[in-house]
């Protein structure tokens, strides 16, 4: 138990007969709502987690979401490139063209359902593994390679550092790499987990992205991106 719990299970000790002393003996109505107070206080540092979820286990149930994934994109025989694009709620969905040569939606919306249409464009909508994550506060106020290497490298460990460079796209190095999950339709139309991850912070602070290709250099993954205009 850490040091919180044992605080915790201190104050519980102490407040429980200091309530009881406050509201039969002293018959005061602050002190009781005072010792109340206290408990729930101290309730809730005991029910505090004494850990966060492990990186490991954050990575598997990403990797689990792609096995998913890759059952409804079987589903559709889906296998073109999508377009990662921030909705007004902060999610990123992923943007599937049914048809051939059809850009990124023109406007941000929330869409409901698999399909959105858009004109003449029709889209698969599917939500990226990744979607909730970037949602986070922390990301927010960060640039794009501090927020990727705190998901990529401090949340999920899915790989030791990552290097960006930018030249017009967004090429990113992502350095001994873990994540080696086997799902070619997913990756054709998401890219790997960490170039889906990287594309959904691309969304989320830059524009609508989209995975141009990738390569592995050894235990090193390299991903370029390219944030598409509307």
């Amino acid at each position: 138990m850490e040091r919180l719990h044992f605080f915790g299970a201190g104050l519980l000790a102490f407040s429980i007969p200091f309530t009881i002393a406050s509201f039969f003996l002293l018959e005061s109505i602050p002190l009781t709502a005072l010792g109340i107070g206290i408990m729930i206080l101290a309730s809730s540092m005991l029910l505090t987690p004494s850990q966060t979820i492990p990186p490991q286990a954050i990575r598997t149930m990403l990797e689990g979401s792609i096995l998913s994934l890759e059952a409804i994109l079987e589903e559709f025989d889906i296998s073109r490139r999508g377009y990662y694009v921030r909705a007004p709620n902060g999610r990123v969905y992923l943007y599937v063209p049914l048809d051939e040569n059809v850009g990124p939606p023109s406007e941000e919306v929330e869409p409901s359902g698999l399909i959105y249409r858009e004109g003449g464009s029709r889209y698969l909508v599917l939500i990226p593994p990744a979607s909730e994550l970037v949602k986070t506060p922390e990301i927010s106020g960060m640039s794009f390679e501090s927020a990727l290497t705190y998901v990529l490298v401090d949340l999920t460990e899915a790989a030791d550092s990552v290097d960006v460079l930018t030249n017009g796209f967004i090429t990113v190095r992502f350095r001994n790499v873990r994540s080696h999950v086997s799902a070619g339709r997913f990756k054709a139309v998401f890219g790997s987990l960490e170039a889906s991850i990287a594309a959904c912070i691309a969304a989320n602070l830059v524009g609508p992205t989209r995975v141009v290709d990738e390569m592995e250099e050894g235990d090193d993954r390299v991903v370029i991106l390219e944030v598409v205009g509307r």
